[in-house]
């Protein structure tokens, strides 16, 4: 794997043609957890895929559009056109300079942008092929959990993956009360913000989580990004791009 602590020379003559960037985000995470979690985690997946794939890992996009936060102090956030064109030309410049391939893992479930930009590149661009893989929950990551309702935010699984790899990061005080459970579906956000319908600004059970928790979710995530990134290039074929 190679990343933003090699040298120019050692990247150029490796002949690497796949690049990876990890999309995070920097938003409030309840009581419990950093306004970094999204970056962070999505930070450690994009490592272990990177050396699957010995790839290019990127630094890690920490801001992008979470809008659902707003009123948070410490929530960051770009319009999603600007977040559109940044991706796209960031993809672009890979593209100018030989690379192939290039992986978004997106670590934040709000950056519902990046799939148009994605699919606009892969239409336009016949010598690239772009592959968005986002954070769905899998059948086993469901079966790690205790909480069988929606865990999107700060809950069960987002704090065990936090307890896992930063525990020193997790008030776990606070975890034990934070639990919220919204009887709402997931797009009211594009309409109120998360602290409208949910107090603790959590949507999930952190009272739930622990590190084995974490761990199994950790590498369960992963495994899931690594099987839908091959299966993605099966399709592709020899082809750089499918379309």
């Amino acid at each position: 794997m190679l990343s933003y602590r090699n040298t120019q020379k050692e990247i150029e003559d490796s002949g690497v043609d796949t690049a990876i960037i990890p999309l995070g985000s920097t938003e409030q995470h309840s009581s419990h957890l950093p306004i970094g979690t999204d970056a962070m985690v999505i930070e450690k997946i994009a490592e272990k895929v990177a050396e699957h794939f010995n790839a290019l890992l990127l630094p890690v996009l920490p801001v992008s559009t979470c809008y659902e936060h707003k009123g948070k102090k410490g929530s960051c956030w770009m319009r999603p056109s600007t977040y559109y064109q940044m991706l796209q030309d960031i993809v672009l410049c890979l593209r100018s300079q030989g690379f192939k391939k290039v992986f978004l893992l997106v670590g934040h479930g709000g950056i519902f942008i990046a799939g148009p930009a994605t699919r606009e590149l892969n239409a336009m661009y016949d010598d690239i092929s772009v592959i968005k893989v986002d954070p769905t929950i899998t059948p086993e990551m469901r079966d790690v959990l205790d909480n069988k309702d929606a865990e999107i935010h700060a809950g069960e699984s987002e704090t065990s993956m936090v307890l896992y790899l930063f525990e020193d990061l997790v008030k776990k005080d606070l975890m034990m009360h934070n639990d919220c459970q919204p009887d709402v579906p997931r797009d009211i956000l594009n309409t109120v913000p998360i602290h409208r319908i949910s107090p603790t600004g959590a949507w999930g059970k952190s009272s739930f989580a622990s590190v084995e928790k974490g761990e199994k979710l950790f590498n369960l995530r992963v495994k899931a990004y690594i099987e839908y990134i091959e299966n993605a290039l099966k399709l592709i074929g020899d082809n750089h791009n499918a379309w």
